[in-house]
Parts: C-alpha cells; structure tokens; sequence
C-alpha cells in the first residue's frame, strides 16, 4: 500500500531542483535525491548510530519522485477540498478520443509539448477518452478538473513563475566568497515559484504544491522504524529539498501523511475500448536501478538518465561534501515495462570513502494501458 505525502508550499516560495546546469530548474525533485534528503534527516534527529541499526530496513523504501500538484482549499487553508495530481508523460501514444485524435493530426508538435498528464487524465487515457486540455502547454487534465478548479482558460496559465538571480560563489568547504581579481565570482540560477489564485466570491484558493507517493514495503510492521520515517519526512518543511536552502529556497509551509489509493487506477476490463489491441504495462513513477538484465529486460519503453555529481553527506560527515560519487545509468520516469520489477539499491562511493553512498533505485509503478490499432494486426495476431 502507498502513503502519499502532499508538500503544501509557503506564499512566494522558491525552489531549485537538478543537477549541474544551475540556469535551469526542473520541475520534478528525483527520488534518489527524495531519499537521500530523508536519509539525512533521520541522521539529525536521531544519529548515526540509529540509521546504522535500521539501516538495511530503510533501503528496502521505495518511493517516487516529487511532482507537481495543485491543492484546492478553502481561504482559511483548514484542508484540502480538491487536488490535481501530475504524474509524468507515459513513453507511448497517448489514448486521445477519435474526434480529438483528427484535430491533433493538424498540430501533431504540440503533443510533443505536453510533460506531465493528471492521474485523471490517466484514467481517461486508459479508456481511451482523453481529451486534449492544457494548463499552459506541459499539463495535461481532464474537462471536470477544469470546471472543478474553475479555469475558464487553462491554456493561457501556468503553474510556476521561473526566475534568475545573480548570487556569489562560495567555497564548499570554507564558505567564504571564491574571488576573482578581487571580486566575488557572480554566477546565475533559475529558481521555479509555484503559483496560487484566490477567488474570493467562491471562497477558494488554488495552490500550487508537490506530492510523491512512498511505499514502506516490508518495513510497515515494524511501528517503529515507520514512525521515525515520518518524522524525517515531516522535518523537510524545515530543512527543504533541492539548492540553494541555505538563503531560505525549498521550505515548505506544511506536509500532509495520507493514504493513496491504489485500487483507483486499476484498470477494469470493461472499460477498455475495444477497437484497439489493449495492454496491461506498468507505468515508472520512480528513478528506476534494474536489478539484474531480466529486470532490464522487461522495460519496452524508456529513457536512460546519467546519475552522478557531488556527495551530499550525512551531517556528521561533511569532509566528504567535495567528493564525487561514480556514475551510474538509470531508467528514467514515464518508462513503460511490461510486469512489475523491484528494482535494485547501488553504492556510489568513490575510492578512498568508507562512507556507504546509497542510490536507492527501487521501483514505484502504476498501471498504463498500451493501446495498438486492430488494423495493424492479421487475424491470426487478435486474441
């Protein structure tokens, strides 16, 4: 069973997700990285030696990566009423209606545009009634989704602002300014601030958060272990995710423990439409490490993603803050395979570290139908 966690941001929030290329912020936070943000906070609470003693059990987490959300509350923000959960675009043809299917063939680059679909949207996609509706041009949604949160024009919206600022360099070890001819080295970076409207004669406001689902697998009969996950998951309203935290980026103003409920996206038989050749496939919500080729294997769709750059170390180990970790090939989200797989768990420490680096590559899936024309099949092809 999943637990979904929804990171409610505060008013002008500002976050930077991604490696290496500072001008440029992604909207997803990996869940590698959401993992190791965890890890280190059950470090602070609780200490080195305690993460040794649970430390086999807390690898076994899976967990997806942080998407993007829009959360409907009242004014009073007492609690959430309405939400849009964003998931990223499956690596297939997506299930468009035959009507809308005839006005895309005129634009066919502007599905192309098209980055995150709503697990409405989803749904819809699975039935093959999806209709072609955007909040700017990345977000996918579905027509009650746009007369629930009352967007009259969803295409001229957007769910971030982005911005660049100028700021110093800082030496990572000593923190004082690295100069150049006696002046600070100025450098750029984009920050993304998701957005919130208020409608005051409805009573409602639109904030724009984030969400990733987590998967305690074996760990949840040990009460324990998943009461201090809790709290190192509740501690990143404090300690924020992505760069830059240290000048006030990645805070969050609240986050909310819930369930998820899985059996809401299974895929009933009758549902499916009945022209097209269906599929059940699994759709990656998570960076994904395949355990062994048969794992590799399974995947029809995919994209490989490189994962390497800096150590960010446990806070009781920051010498090591300088430090490369090796890289490794992954599967990127939005990657189709055909069963469910585990994925697997790698240690990225350099030589010469006796710290365990830990990249968690475990798996966290949905169901996607994959759908192929009738007409593409002979008779002896159809079951």
């Amino acid at each position: 069973m999943y637990n979904i966690i929804k990171l409610i941001p505060k008013e002008n929030s500002k976050y930077h997700f991604g490696e290496g290329d500072l001008t440029e912020s992604s909207i997803v936070f990996h869940s590698y990285s959401l993992f190791s943000a965890i890890v280190n906070n059950f470090v602070k609470l609780y200490g080195d030696g305690e993460f040794e003693k649970y430390k086999e059990k807390i690898k076994e987490l899976k967990i997806s990566s942080l998407y993007p959300a829009i959360y409907q509350f009242d004014l009073d923000l007492n609690k959430i009423d309405k939400e849009i959960l964003f998931i990223p675009k499956p690596m297939l043809k997506l299930g468009f209606d035959s009507k809308t299917e005839e006005k895309i063939k005129e634009k066919p680059k502007d599905i192309k545009k098209i980055k995150f679909i709503s697990l409405n949207a989803l749904k819809k996609h699975n039935k093959k009634e999806l209709k072609k509706i955007t909040i700017g041009e990345e977000y996918l949604i579905t027509n009650k989704e746009k007369d629930d949160f009352k967007y009259q024009n969803p295409k001229n919206m957007d769910l971030f602002k982005k911005i660049m600022e100028q700021k110093v360099s800082i030496d990572r070890i000593k923190g004082t300014t690295l100069e150049d001819n006696e002046k600070g080295q100025l450098y750029s970076i984009e920050f993304i601030k998701p957005l919130r409207k208020k409608d005051k004669n409805k009573n409602i406001i639109n904030i724009v958060g984030f969400y990733f689902l987590i998967d305690f697998n074996s760990i949840n009969e040990d009460k324990d272990i998943v009461k201090k996950i809790n709290a190192s998951i509740n501690l990143i309203k404090d300690e924020g995710l992505g760069g830059k935290r240290s000048i006030g980026a990645g805070t969050f103003e609240d986050i909310i423990i819930d369930e998820f409920n899985e059996e809401d996206l299974d895929i009933k038989y009758e549902d499916l439409n009945k022209k097209y050749i269906s599929k059940e496939k699994r759709l990656t919500l998570s960076i994904t490490v395949p355990k062994d080729e048969g794992e590799f294997k399974s995947f029809c769709n995919y994209q490989l993603i490189k994962i390497g750059g800096y150590i960010y170390p446990s806070p009781n180990k920051m010498e090591y803050i300088t430090k490369l970790k090796k890289n490794i090939y992954a599967i990127a989200e939005g990657s189709i395979c055909d069963k469910e797989i585990s994925g697997d768990v790698k240690d990225l420490k350099p030589d010469g570290i006796n710290q365990e680096v830990i990249l968690n590559g475990h798996i966290i899936t949905i169901p996607v139908v994959f759908y192929e024309e009738l007409k593409d099949y002979n008779e002896e092809g159809v079951n």
